[in-house]
C-alpha cells in the first residue's frame, strides 16, 4: 500500500509542476508530451521513495497523497469553472 501512496503523491506532484511551469512558461510549453513525463518522473520518484522508506513511509505517503489530491482537483474544478 505504500508504493501505491508513492505512486498517487508522486504522479500528483509531477501534474502540479507541469501545471506550474505552464503557468511559468506560457503560451510556448509543450503541452502535449510534458504532462505525461512529469506524471512518469514523479511516480517512479515515489515508488522509489515508498520503497527506501518501507512501512515508516505509509503514514506520511498516505497524507500527501491525499493533500496532493486534493490540491490537483482543485486545480481542475477552477480550471474548469474559469471557462
Amino acid at each position: 500500500m505504500t508504493t501505491v501512496f508513492g505512486w498517487v503523491a508522486g504522479g500528483s506532484l509531477g501534474l502540479l509542476v507541469n501545471y506550474g511551469l505552464f503557468l511559468g512558461f506560457g503560451e510556448g510549453y509543450p503541452t502535449p508530451p510534458t504532462p505525461f513525463v512529469t506524471f512518469l518522473a514523479g511516480a517512479f520518484a515515489g515508488m522509489h521513495l515508498a520503497d527506501r522508506l518501507g512501512p515508516r513511509g505509509f503514514r506520511p505517503l498516505g497524507i500527501a497523497a491525499g493533500l496532493l489530491l486534493v490540491a490537483f482537483g482543485w486545480i481542475v474544478v477552477a480550471g474548469l469553472l474559469s471557462s
